[in-house]
């Protein structure tokens, strides 16, 4: 890989995402509007449901596309890369077909025994014939990875987004008068021509794209074999872990409700942390998400030709950047955790929570940048296999806490599960490689850089008469920039840093360069 065309493709992936972020919370601060806090548990409970079906219809086949399309290419093979995605949207047909039908013949089942909720009965039914849709898709955006053409899967993405918030816009002047039910409907029914339209895209994107490549196509013996290989276990351990939390999710309200709350009110609070803190707390995660994205091919391509030293390397400086980030972040919802409540979804109370959940943060952040580089290391059954430690965990510590503690017992819940799942992935990362940790460059220094940033942008800021969003970008803005200059100050980064790395992009320098300095 060389260094300028990784830049511009997590570039590109990163704003990409930021923009579908951002486009997910407004859409998703508009439907609240609408259909208030109850119809977001609601919501939030049928998606639950879709997520183990989509789970059941896609599982481990981007994860194989990604992988063996990155190794055949790096070994000069087309042809096999060709056929591995053939293989998998084979597999993506059977798979998706099961799934749907299981979830159109036990959606009756599901509403009124599992959700205790029969208005999910219809939206369920709905989301059955997306499956098929989400599978060729996966395929194919895991082949553009695979290739370095992020844009394109950026670019479905989006369109995906824009047919969906249509739909249900569509959708609501007819169904929004009917209650939850149909509303929820109105939402599935976007789901369902987002992904509908989004594949035909992308299958048209595919098709232009294979017609450039010069090979004879060809049947490889072994292309199914790698296939399950992946696949197989990845989607065993995907099925508990998503029936985990599937059984953690639907927990969550009825905990609500042995604590004290009426239906509707456990709705209500369960809305109010899920669909609505949850986005905003891992909003910026975006950056991270499609970095790490990008980091599953790089790395199997790494790990495929035996270069160990590359990948020790580009481990220490993604986990240090990664907590560079993550502080920051962190500081931002603390101090102003009152304003984004209230710039978003005009709530205070949405703010506290998400003051609350603030310290998450850099422990989430790093657990996701191990993931992906694990699983680039052929290690995705380690990182599934904490997943389920992770969820199992949580679903006993739901049953026993929320009904006596409420609130308070689910975000206990909450930090346990995030630091064990931390521990385990980051623990696993640091066996399999060899990461220079520095306590002082890595910990106290940005720490350190952070904390004056905060209280600068605090000072600074006090007795700002703006509008919530106005005032919330301001002071953001304003501590993140008052942190760039406090990592430089106590040399956490330097000028001369900066200048090298920015050479690197201008020439596109290759791994070569990289590897002769130090982190």
């Amino acid at each position: 890989m060389k260094v300028r065309q990784f830049f511009i493709n997590t570039v590109i992936l990163t704003a990409g995402s930021l923009l579908l972020r951002l486009i997910g919370i407004g859409f998703s601060a508009w439907i609240s509007r609408k259909i208030g806090p109850e119809g977001m548990g609601l919501f939030q409970l049928i998606f639950t449901v879709y997520n183990l079906a989509s789970t059941l219809a896609t599982s481990g086949i981007y994860l194989a596309v990604t992988r063996l399309v990155a190794e055949e290419i790096g070994k000069g093979s087309y042809a096999a890369a060709n056929d591995a995605v053939r293989v998998c949207m084979l597999y993506g047909v059977l798979t998706s077909a099961g799934a749907g039908a299981l979830l159109w013949g036990l959606a009756p089942w599901i509403g009124e025994t599992l959700l205790c909720d029969s208005r999910t009965i219809l939206s369920l039914r709905i989301l059955a014939f997306a499956l098929p849709f989400m599978a060729f898709s996966c395929s194919l955006r895991g082949y553009f990875f695979a290739v370095r053409q992020v844009y394109k899967t950026n670019t479905s993405q989006i369109f995906e987004q824009l047919v969906r918030i249509a739909v249900v816009s569509v959708g609501f002047i007819f169904l929004l008068p009917g209650g939850l039910e149909y509303s929820c409907a109105a939402i599935a029914l976007g789901s369902v021509g987002g992904e509908a339209l989004a594949f035909c895209y992308t299958l048209s994107l595919y098709l232009l794209d294979r017609k450039k490549r010069r090979f004879v196509p060809c049947r490889q013996p072994d292309t199914a074999g790698k296939v399950l290989s992946i696949v197989l276990p990845v989607a065993l351990s995907s099925y508990l872990k998503s029936a985990l939390v599937t059984a953690e999710n639907i927990l969550v309200p009825r905990g609500f409700r042995k604590y004290g709350a009426d239906a509707a009110g456990a709705l209500a609070q369960y809305g109010m942390m899920e669909a609505m803190v949850m986005p905003i707390l891992t909003f910026p995660a975006a950056l991270l998400t499609s970095f790490s994205s990008l980091l599953v091919p790089e790395v199997a391509e790494s790990n495929a030709t035996g270069q160990r030293r590359q990948i020790d390397l580009l481990t220490t400086r993604v986990l240090r950047a990664t907590l560079l980030f993550a502080l920051p972040v962190t500081a931002v919802f603390i101090c102003f955790a009152d304003d984004l409540g209230m710039a978003v979804y005009q709530s205070s109370e949405s703010g506290e929570m998400l003051r609350v959940l603030a310290p998450l943060v850099p422990v989430m952040y790093l657990d996701t940048v191990a993931d992906a580089l694990l699983k680039g290391m052929d290690e995705q059954l380690s990182v599934l296999r904490y997943s389920i430690v992770d969820s199992a965990l949580s679903v006993v510590l739901i049953y026993t806490l929320l009904p006596v503690f409420g609130v308070d017992g689910y975000i206990t819940v909450l930090f346990l599960s995030t630091f064990v799942n931390a521990a385990l992935s980051i623990t696993r990362l640091v066996q399999v490689t060899r990461v220079p940790f520095s306590l002082d460059r890595w910990i106290l220094r940005p720490l350190l850089s952070v904390t004056l940033a905060a209280m600068a942008a605090l000072s600074l800021s006090r007795g700002w008469q703006l509008t919530p969003g106005l005032a919330a970008a301001g002071k953001i803005a304003l501590l993140l920039g008052a942190d760039a200059v406090f990592l430089l100050l106590t040399g956490v980064i330097t000028l001369k840093q900066l200048i090298r790395l920015t050479k690197k992009l201008l020439d596109g320098q290759g791994h070569s360069g990289i590897r002769k300095q130090a982190v």
